[in-house]
C-alpha cells in the first residue's frame, strides 16, 4: 500500500467525508459542510491490504476556521462487523471498489497506531509513494499505548502526548497540533 495513485475515485474521498461528517456529533457545523483537504498522512498496513489516510479538513461552510481530523481505511472487501463506521463504497480507477471506513472502527488502524505511538513504524508522506514525512512528530512518552483521534485538532504546543500533524492555513503557513492523543 506504499503506492500513492495519481487517479479518480468517484465517488471522492471530500464527497463521502461531507456526507459522513455532517451526521457527526463532533461536526460543529450547521447544513452541509465546504470541506478541503489541507494536511494529512498515511499509515502503511505490513500485509498491504489496507489503505490507511489520517486526512485534516478546512470546513468552508462559515467563518469558524473549524479543522477536522478524519482517518480513514480503504478495503476492497467489507470488514465484517463494522458497518457503522462504513461512510460508503467507491470506484478507485486502478484498484476498482474499495469500501471506505472511519479508521475509529478499523483494528488495522489501531494497530498501526498503537506501532506509531511506540516509534516502530513511520508516517509517510500523502503524496508521495515510499516516503516517510519527517514532519509528524511523536511528543512526550508515548511507546505502549493505544491512540485516540483528536477529531477537531486545535494549532498548538501540545499539552498532551500524542502525535502532531500538520496542515496548512487559508494563508499557505504550515501550522501543527495534536491529531492523536494517547489513551
Amino acid at each position: 500500500m506504499g503506492i500513492v495513485y495519481n487517479t479518480t475515485m468517484s465517488p471522492t474521498k471530500v464527497e463521502l467525508v461531507t456526507q459522513w461528517l455532517k451526521e457527526q456529533d463532533f461536526y460543529a457545523g450547521q447544513g452541509a459542510p465546504e470541506l478541503e483537504n489541507i494536511g494529512g498522512f498515511r499509515l502503511e498496513d505490513p500485509r498491504g491490504e489496507v489503505g490507511i489516510e489520517l486526512l485534516i479538513f478546512a470546513d468552508h461552510s462559515d467563518t469558524s476556521d473549524v479543522v477536522y481530523h478524519v482517518p480513514l481505511t480503504y478495503r476492497d472487501a467489507p470488514l465484517e462487523g463494522a458497518e457503522t463506521y462504513l461512510l460508503g463504497t467507491s470506484d478507485h480507477a486502478i484498484l476498482g471498489e474499495r469500501f471506505i471506513y472511519d479508521a475509529a472502527g478499523d483494528p488495522v488502524f489501531a494497530a498501526q497506531a498503537r506501532e506509531l505511538l511506540a516509534g516502530k513504524v513511520s508516517a509517510q508522506h500523502r503524496h508521495e509513494s515510499f516516503t516517510e514525512d519527517p514532519r509528524i512528530t511523536l511528543c512526550a512518552d508515548t511507546a505502549g499505548k493505544d491512540a485516540v483521534i483528536i477529531r477537531r485538532p486545535v494549532a498548538s504546543k501540545p499539552a498532551q502526548a500524542g502525535v502532531l500533524g500538520i496542515w496548512e492555513n487559508a494563508l499557505g503557513q504550515e501550522l501543527s497540533g495534536l491529531v492523536l492523543r494517547t489513551a
